[in-house]
């Protein structure tokens, strides 16, 4: 004969067993959704080490990468068109924090210095653009009395590094002034001053593992609350 108990003690029994069961499986599951993405965040911080290092010549500044030409000048059109060979963009400074790295990086080699921008007016008269966004300018720092445009003929924006002085000034497209050339971070690693650092805007392996562990634990935790419900 073939007994079959189904008292409440043996369905209790069971039932919890069947709980504990499915809760070991989300957590298995949870654990390897963790080390698969432990693994891609490490991955993606390996390439994008390896893209900075291709940066070469380029040094980096703050947010950017920059390459200074010490010993050229060139009129506006031919320092866009050489940072485009470089496969970047003429200088394009968008924040206090880009502009005040920038200078100081200057000024460990140079007490005075002026170097064109990708900002111009060529469209409207008084309406600065950047070259390389196609946007109008969203920082300024003008020197005083500038921009104005003197003999009407000043239409391309360029700055000025003398000594603790760093600021903007409208110039004659046809000068020759220096070339500083610029290449961004990917966008997902950049660290932008102007955010709020302690929302860990700033994607790091730590950061993200960090992140990764939280949502973990507190899945789990949620799992298990159930479970002994």
């Amino acid at each position: 004969f073939h007994f079959k108990f189904n008292s409440p003690i043996t369905q209790t029994l069971e039932y919890k067993i069947n709980i504990l069961m499915m809760g070991l499986v989300r957590h298995i599951q949870l654990l390897l959704l963790f080390i698969n993405s432990l693994f891609y965040t490490t991955y993606s911080t390996t390439v994008h080490e390896e893209v900075h290092m291709d940066l070469q010549p380029f040094v980096k500044v703050g947010s950017k990468y920059y390459l200074v030409h010490t010993d050229l000048e060139l009129d506006w059109a031919g320092a866009a068109h050489l940072c485009r060979s470089y496969d970047s963009d003429l200088l394009t400074i968008e924040s206090k924090a880009e502009k005040d790295a920038l200078s100081a990086h200057l000024k460990k080699t140079f007490s005075y210095i002026r170097a064109w921008t990708s900002s111009n007016d060529f469209s409207v008269e008084g309406e600065y653009m950047s070259f390389n966004t196609g946007r109008p300018m969203i920082y300024k720092y003008w020197r005083p009395n500038e921009p104005n445009n003197e003999g009407e003929n000043e239409h391309c924006i360029e700055v000025v590094q003398d000594h603790d002085s760093f600021a903007m000034n409208d110039n004659v497209c046809a000068k020759k002034m220096r070339v500083i050339c610029e290449k961004h971070l990917p966008s997902n690693i950049r660290n932008s001053d102007t955010n709020d650092k302690s929302k860990c805007e700033q994607v790091t392996t730590n950061c993200v593992v960090k992140k990764l562990v939280d949502g973990y634990l507190q899945a789990t935790n949620t799992f298990h609350c159930k479970s002994t419900n």
